[in-house]
């Protein structure tokens, strides 16, 4: 695994490890990249070793994974984000395929890639089929993860797997019951519409700024957007231009933000791009009121609208439609809370574990 950012993934790496410790499982995390804000997360356990590898690239990293499986035949090696699970499929087999080793791939490839240039693309899925056919097994947060997976790699269905991440923690309810500081969630005057996520052009928070905007043309409200990135001067001359300046906050990072979240009256997702998005499965367990982009696994996380209103990617009428009637017509908070637990940290890790188990008495790919 790389630690090298402040994304989902970390996140969900420290819940999957929290959680296989707990249950008494001995893992080694081998890190090619030690930094960003989540390795200091790292649950502190007996059972937890952390190892800093000596290269700084996945392909570089290949002899020492050879090294490694050679004085560890028995262990099963998982591993996280495409290139690092491309490295250790190689490895395995200039180790002749003696290990057994399983990938694990958050997002849509296709989809995440296409903005990419198409010899570059190419080249990686080549690689990806290769490399691929080396692993004991893949496993995707998705059916639309897996789905391009398979297109991608041609494996056979029976060594993808599809399991939920260990998304809801103890501590999201613990840290959701604190006092917000946003004093627009602190002091509501009005409905009060949230999102999170990097200033970034794959979050399109611009479309739920313009939906937001036709949307308080009929009903007062206020937008808070929690994140940084390097689009905050674009959003910020957006929101002028729409005259709505005085009524969205991009208030950037904050300590907690299921505190200010769980006061919030609707939270959206308004992405072009995700796998299977983790503010979007918290804000649920909390039980707030969601309406999300048909990206990734959204759709099937809201039960294709049951529990949360899905559109297509960059509708500004539709998704401000879909705002509009998640705030006057609310869910019950349980039925977003029941939605979810799927996801709650015990019963996802408990299925990581059975899967990897039967992999691992499987034995490695030949």
């Amino acid at each position: 695994m790389s630690y090298s950012g402040s994304g989902g993934v970390e996140v969900i790496t420290n819940h999957l490890v929290e959680g296989l410790v707990n249950a008494g499982i001995q893992v080694e995390l081998l890190l090619l990249k030690a930094r960003g804000p989540h390795i200091d997360k790292l649950p502190e356990h007996p059972g937890l070793k952390v190892t800093k590898l000596n290269a700084s690239s996945a392909m570089l990293a290949v002899p020492e994974l050879v090294s490694y499986l050679n004085k560890h035949p028995n262990r099963l090696l998982f591993v996280i984000k495409d290139r690092a699970v491309q490295a250790a499929s190689i490895a395995n087999r200039i180790n002749r395929c003696k290990s057994r080793i399983v990938g694990q791939i958050h997002t849509n490839m296709r989809t995440g890639l296409a903005s990419r240039n198409g010899m570059m693309v190419r080249l990686r899925f080549a690689l990806m089929r290769l490399s691929y056919r080396y692993l004991t097994g893949v496993i995707a947060v998705s059916q639309d993860a897996a789905n391009a997976l398979q297109t991608i790699t041609g494996l056979p269905e029976g060594r993808i797997k599809i399991l939920p991440n260990p998304v809801v923690t103890p501590a999201i309810a613990q840290k959701s019951s604190a006092l917000p500081v946003h004093p627009w969630l602190t002091n509501k005057e009005c409905p009060v519409v949230v999102a999170a996520g990097r200033l970034s052009s794959q979050k399109n928070f611009a479309l739920l700024i313009r939906a937001f905007s036709l949307l308080r043309q009929q009903t007062p409200m206020k937008l808070v957007i929690f994140g940084e990135g390097p689009l905050r001067s674009e959003l910020e001359a957006l929101c002028a231009e729409l005259g709505i300046l005085d009524h969205v906050s991009l208030f950037g990072f904050v300590e907690n933000p299921y505190a200010e979240m769980k006061r919030s009256d609707l939270f959206v997702l308004s992405s072009d791009c995700e796998g299977s998005p983790t503010v979007l499965t918290e804000c649920l367990s909390m039980g707030i009121p969601c309406v999300a982009t048909d990206v990734g696994d959204v759709a099937q996380t809201l039960q294709n609208g049951r529990v949360g209103r899905v559109v297509p990617c960059n509708d500004t009428q539709a998704l401000a439609e879909a705002m509009r009637a998640a705030i006057q017509s609310p869910l019950a908070g349980q039925i977003l809370v029941d939605a979810v637990r799927q996801f709650q940290q015990d019963t996802a890790v408990s299925a990581y574990i059975e899967q990897l188990s039967i992999w691992q008495e499987t034995g490695a790919a030949r």
